[in-house]
């Protein structure tokens, strides 16, 4: 399928768009690589453009590094939390869907998200309210295709839909929480062989 085309698919006929995914050679890894690049791409400019009565930030205090790490980790440890429970709850969803489908319910962020913050250029103080209610918008557009997603792919009922997003969710702390955990394990391992290897080199 062609990527512009899925894209205006996921935003305009969504249900259409998670039952087309499914089957083979329907989709492409790459594309939804590329999705989350673009929503990165658009993250960043948004953040940039913002206008300086809405910054809360100062420029050097925007790591491009962090922002992309915020929106890979979660996203990814997304995928692989909700293939799991899915896959334990009878899902029918393959990972390569439920990769591709997640990254394209990223979509009405990728696309609004830019023409919404250049609207602080022209927004006074007082008329924030405006562009929050926009923002939180987009947040849930983003959070309803996630839901649809589950629910088509897997071919699950709603209060099931509900069930298994809580549980993917508790599946991405547990995720986070071993990361974290193996991360300074890590840590303390090769601090200890550096400081092994000074004490050697020491008595040597």
């Amino acid at each position: 399928m062609d990527t512009l085309r899925m894209i205006h698919q996921v935003v305009a006929h969504p249900y259409q768009f998670y039952h087309d995914i499914q089957g083979r050679q329907r989709i492409a890894w790459f594309q939804g690589v590329l999705i989350v690049l673009l929503t990165f791409a658009a993250k960043m400019i948004s953040i940039l453009i913002t206008g300086y009565a809405f910054q809360n930030r100062e420029p050097h205090e925007i790591s491009a590094f962090h922002e992309f790490i915020w929106l890979v980790v979660p996203w990814l440890t997304w995928c692989i939390s909700n293939w799991g429970v899915s896959t334990i709850m009878d899902g029918e969803g393959k990972f390569k869907e439920i990769f591709v489908g997640s990254a394209f319910a990223l979509a009405p962020y990728m696309l609004f998200m830019i023409p919404v913050t250049l609207l602080t250029l022209v927004l006074s103080l007082d008329e924030a309210s405006t562009f929050k209610l926009l923002q939180q918008f987009i947040i849930l557009w983003v959070a309803w295709l996630i839901l649809l997603k589950i629910k088509i792919l897997h071919d699950f009922e709603l209060r099931k839909v509900v069930f298994i997003t809580v549980i993917s969710i508790i599946g991405v702390g547990i995720i986070w929480f071993v990361g974290i955990l193996l991360f300074g394990i890590s840590n303390q391992f090769v601090s200890f062989i550096v400081d092994m290897l000074k004490e050697l080199r020491l008595r040597a």
